[in-house]
């Protein structure tokens, strides 16, 4: 009883914090924003793209772009 009392409560948890919809989306990320960026010449081919802790707003995502695209 103990076990499936464990096994509910980890499935709602999993549902209600959304945690397959970010595995998913994850996911996705990984295989298709980066080669996208590359062909849209936002991302080079040997650029690293870690995460430097920070948090990106709109406005820093807007600026960067538009200073790669000036580059390009």
């Amino acid at each position: 009883m103990e076990t499936s009392s464990r096994e509910l409560q980890a499935a709602e948890y999993l549902e209600k914090h959304q945690i397959k919809e970010v595995v998913s989306y994850l996911t996705s990320a990984l295989l298709f924003f980066r080669p996208a960026l590359k062909t849209l010449g936002l991302c080079t081919e040997d650029e690293d793209l870690q995460d430097d802790g920070h948090k990106i707003t709109l406005d820093k995502f807007k600026e960067e772009v538009n200073k790669r695209m000036k580059e390009i």
